[in-house]
């Protein structure tokens, strides 16, 4: 595990980089009232447990991810496509 400093704000924090395994990553979809399909689910790129801890005792974790966003979008709603 690696050491790593993050600034929150004009305070520096320690903290270290925990491994962590992927168990399940699924959608959420979304159906908008145009008739679009949405469809989005976060990827967690790395999670830092920090040298602060909640007032019960319990680690302060920060989680850096990513969206991943798929649309369905109906045909009357994209852009026309020029022919070449």
């Amino acid at each position: 595990m690696k050491r790593v400093e993050l600034t929150v704000g004009d305070k520096t924090i320690g903290g270290t980089l925990v491994d962590f395994e992927t168990v399940r990553e699924e959608y959420n979809s979304y159906r908008l009232s145009d008739g679009s399909m949405i469809r989005m689910k976060t990827v967690v790129t790395n999670i830092i447990r920090t040298d602060e801890f909640t007032p019960n005792g319990e680690p302060i974790y920060v989680v850096n991810s990513q969206n991943v966003l798929v649309a369905d979008v109906p045909d009357d709603l994209k852009k026309p496509t020029k022919i070449q």
